[in-house]
């Protein structure tokens, strides 16, 4: 499972939290709040935003989009081969 952490001010935690939604994938958001206690939650050395995928981490903005975008990627490359359809390239060759 995906956790996001964020805090409520980031500029584009919003954003990225509505992909996940919208993504459909299992997650679950931590709100980091200012304090040490609430920071004691990130994965160690990080700072928010941060997404943690199995056992990879991402911080930033930018790669956490990025790393979302690989994911819907795979994610729509996965649906498609999960029913008894055949599909074509271009030139009739199956897939």
């Amino acid at each position: 499972m995906i956790t996001f952490y964020r805090t409520k001010n980031c500029p584009g935690c919003q954003s990225i939290q509505d992909t996940l939604e919208e993504m459909v994938l299992a997650h679950k958001v931590v709100m980091i709040e200012k304090g040490e206690e609430s920071w004691q939650k990130l994965p160690e050395g990080t700072k928010p935003p941060v997404l943690v995928d199995e056992k990879e981490t991402i911080q930033g903005s930018k790669n956490i989009v990025e790393h979302l975008e690989k994911l819907e990627k795979f994610k729509a490359l996965w649906e498609k081969f999960q029913s008894d359809a055949c599909y074509c390239d271009e030139e009739g060759n199956i897939e």
